[in-house]
Formats: structure tokens, C-alpha cells, sequence
């Protein structure tokens, strides 16, 4: 998952040789990532590691095509741009409970068989899974207006990933994961400190 979320910032990684093109660069993007087409994304961001084999970016990929936005504002002051934008994507964390209970079933049951079998049948299980979800006429969906702060480092404009005004864009176009990575890490060091 960390994997795709540096993806996604590294993808949004905007090229422009001035301030009046970032919005329209920044559409590109957004634009790439709606047609799940890897040959795009990839032209976009060479150091893209999306890859129609990757489990994680299928689901993201298929997810992507029912991302809308609508950008409403863009404002540039020198080196920081702000794009306010009606965003609109697959909120998968509704789901994650459910996973979570069907996975480790999945993993009792077939337990003594080796770790790559293992992977494989859950791999296949997780895509299945989501799949599913993305599918289904009642997919729940997170609907937000959102700031993204852009800087320009060099001639390039980049999604800021720092600036804490981002962090609800990428709660979305994570599909909600980044907030149960984030809790997850908040649990882990918690659960560290109450060892010690």
C-alpha cells in the first residue's frame, strides 16, 4: 500500500514551464489515472511502478474510473499553487472490516501450505474482493471539496506531500487506505509503548 501511495505522489509530480499551465498539467494527471490506462501513467511518470500484474493496482487502477472531479479554483502565489476541486472516489475502508475477517478465515484455511501459495491464493482473494465491491450498485463513495497545494521545484510543479492541507486529496484518491494506514500506525505505536 505504501508502495501505491508514493506512486500516486510521484505521479503527480507536474511538469509545467509556468505558473498558468498547472492546472491544466494537473488535469493530465487526473485525466491518466480515470482511463486506467498503465501505458499513460507511465508516460507520465517514468519512475511509475504500476504495473497491470500488481494486484494493488488493478484495484486502484479499476477504482480510478469512477473518480470524478470538478476543479473549481486555481490560485498561484510565486513558487505554491492551491487547486480547489470537487473530488469524488470509491471510499473501499467501509469494506476493510469485512476483509479483514474474510482474509484471516481464508488464512486458517489453508493453513501448512507454503508462504508463496499462500500469497497467491490471497492475492487472488484481495482482488476478487475488491473487485467486487467496486462493482456492486451500492459502492459507497467519499465526496469532498479539497485544497491541493502545490510547489514548484525548479520548472516543475509537485503535489506537496508535506503540507497537511493535502492530506484529505490523498485520503480519496487512496480510497480511504491512507487514513487505515495511518490508524494502523497510530495502534502499532501505541501497542509498543504499552510493552515497554
Amino acid at each position: 500500500m505504501k508502495k501505491i501511495l508514493m506512486i500516486l505522489s510521484l505521479l503527480f509530480l507536474v511538469v509545467s514551464c509556468g505558473t498558468p499551465k498547472v492546472q491544466k498539467e494537473f488535469e493530465i494527471v487526473l485525466k491518466a489515472l480515470q482511463s486506467g490506462d498503465v501505458e499513460k501513467i507511465k508516460k507520465l511518470n517514468s519512475n511509475s511502478e504500476f504495473m497491470n500484474s500488481d494486484e494493488d493496482s488493478k484495484i486502484f487502477l479499476n477504482g480510478y474510473k469512477k473518480m470524478t472531479y470538478k476543479i473549481k479554483s486555481t490560485k498561484v502565489k510565486g513558487d505554491i499553487a492551491t487547486i480547489n476541486l470537487d473530488l469524488k472516489a470509491p471510499d473501499l475502508t467501509v469494506y476493510f472490516s469485512e476483509y479483514v475477517q474474510e482474509i484471516m478465515g481464508l488464512a486458517f484455511a489453508n493453513f501448512g501450505k507454503s508462504n508463496q501459495e499462500i500469497k497467491g491464493i490471497q492475492d487472488k482473494f484481495t482482488l476478487d474482493f475488491f473487485e467486487k465491491k467496486l462493482n456492486s450498485k451500492d459502492l459507497k463513495y467519499n465526496e469532498e471539496n479539497v485544497d491541493v497545494v502545490l510547489k514548484k521545484n525548479g520548472k516543475e510543479w509537485e503535489v506537496d506531500t508535506e503540507n497537511e492541507k493535502n492530506k484529505p486529496f490523498f485520503e480519496i484518491i487512496s480510497f480511504g487506505f491512507t487514513k487505515i494506514l495511518e490508524n494502523f500506525g497510530e495502534n502499532m505505536i501505541q501497542d509498543e509503548e504499552t510493552v515497554k
